[in-house]
């Protein structure tokens, strides 16, 4: 009777579905290293003959023609990999039996061209037969990719002097991004000009330099973000986001430890030699103030 009962037991227990280990998702991690390390000969050993990829398509593709694909990608890169800290794997056993495994990451890229860099979350799902992978469905958004490439090929057609304007734009940003007035010292002349929402806030390149430190101060981790540009003879027009967390006192007031995200607009004027003479920025500093939960001080 009581081996009857355990029998009975036995085959009323479900069957295990969920695994957050196992050899597949071994193999799966192992796949990502050698995307990586662009070992492709070690990427290739985990597919199935017979394998196929579904990148954002439900046309499958062969393995081949997903491998020429990606490294026609990863050519245009600096640098790219995923996010270890922002990975999660899962594998699932479904009511047909089949074995898969759901990978969700956060990839990151440098583009070489430009030094842009990206951010694109990626969710992979990933069918094994016999500890091979017969399927691989990826969903991502490129569109951030294929953007940053069409700006790259929009400098490319640039004259001379405008790819010379775009150059110290970026130099710009990157001091900017550096938290050092170098890059702008560099490129700019010493009385350079710079107005506020129409006010005059910088005369000379030291006053910036103190605004510079001012910001930096209140945001130790301030980011400004270059996302579009337009020259016309010798200006520039550019659309920027400056993103921070105000750890500092700012404009008299003590630090919140909240985060702020600010989208702006500039133009940039040069001389004949190609020197900054004067930026005029212009943002809802309102929203800056909102988003800091203080009250903007009194014009």
């Amino acid at each position: 009777m009581a081996i009857a009962v355990m029998l009975v037991t036995a085959c009323q227990q479900e069957k295990q579905r969920y695994f957050s280990e196992s050899p597949e998702i071994e193999t799966v991690k192992a796949g990502i290293k050698a995307y990586e390390a662009q070992d492709w000969e070690s990427w290739n050993a985990h597919l199935a003959d017979t394998a196929k990829f579904y990148p954002n398509t439900t046309k499958g593709i062969s393995a081949t023609e997903y491998l020429e694909n990606t490294k026609a990608m990863v050519s245009t890169l600096s640098s790219y990999g995923f996010d270890s800290n922002n990975t999660f794997l899962e594998m699932v056993i479904d009511n047909d039996e089949e074995t898969w495994v759901n990978y969700w990451s956060t990839w990151k890229g440098t583009l070489a061209a430009n030094g842009k860099e990206l951010t694109i979350p990626v969710h992979l799902t990933i069918q094994f037969v016999n500890g091979k992978i017969v399927e691989e469905y990826g969903y991502w958004d490129m569109s951030s990719y294929y953007a940053a490439l069409q700006e790259i090929e929009e400098v490319n057609k640039m004259s001379a002097d405008h790819k010379a304007i775009m150059k110290t734009i970026n130099k710009i940003v990157e001091g900017w991004n550096a938290h050092k007035i170098d890059n702008l010292k560099s490129v700019s002349v010493q009385n350079l000009v710079r107005t506020t929402n129409g006010v005059v806030q910088v005369k000379n390149i030291n006053d910036y330099e103190e605004m510079m430190k001012a910001l930096v101060s209140a945001f130790p981790d301030l980011k400004v973000r270059l996302d579009k540009a337009v020259i016309n003879n010798n200006k520039i027009y550019i659309n920027w986001t400056v993103t921070g967390t105000n750890n500092g006192v700012f404009a008299g007031n003590p630090a919140t430890s909240k985060k702020v995200k600010v989208h702006g607009f500039s133009v940039w004027t040069f001389n004949k030699d190609g020197k900054a003479i004067q930026e005029d920025a212009f943002f809802d500093n309102l929203t800056m103030f909102n988003q800091l939960g203080l009250t903007p001080p009194k014009s």
